[in-house]
């Protein structure tokens, strides 16, 4: 069982936090078995979007990111999450009130977005984030690769064209 919880967290390491993560998906999975008797996701598929967000707010560590990465992952469900670096960059471009936080940004940005375009721009605003220096507000990026400063797509970007 040692062998299997290393092997588990090497696994989910690349996504950081990974005993944090751990513990939480361990905690999931312990309360699936108690409340269904299986370890399957599979019911929300039935369930309403709203329905679904409740469900697994329930579990201890499952946070509004987790929810609707779940949504818009893994149930294809029109859905915007917001991390950090999507964060960091709606607030840059001006897209989020300057007082909101990361769950107010969330809520105020599926307002606004078109359901049609969440998963792409949020795709490209991740990856934009974890490459871009200036994007995320870190001096590097833990790819290693350089990023040249004039390369980014959103540096000449005009707040005052798109509204959010």
């Amino acid at each position: 069982e040692v062998n299997c919880v290393w092997s588990f967290l090497f696994s989910i390491r690349c996504g950081g936090l990974a005993p944090t993560k751990a513990s939480c998906i361990k905690n999931v999975l312990r309360c699936l078995r108690e409340r269904r008797g299986e370890l399957c996701l599979e019911y929300l598929r039935d369930l309403s979007v709203d329905e679904v967000k409740a469900e697994l707010s329930l579990f201890k560590g499952i946070g509004p990111k987790t929810v609707a990465c779940v949504l818009m992952f893994n149930l294809q469900q029109d859905d915007f999450p917001v991390d950090t670096h999507i964060f960091e960059i709606a607030k840059t471009m001006g897209w989020v009130p300057s007082v909101a936080d990361k769950n107010k940004s969330y809520i105020h940005l599926n307002q606004r977005i078109p359901n049609e375009l969440k998963f792409d721009l949020n795709s490209l605003l991740y990856t934009n984030g974890k490459l871009c220096r200036k994007c995320s507000g870190k001096k590097g990026n833990k790819q290693g690769k350089k990023c040249d400063d004039n390369s980014c797509p959103l540096l000449n970007y005009d707040k005052e064209s798109i509204e959010l």
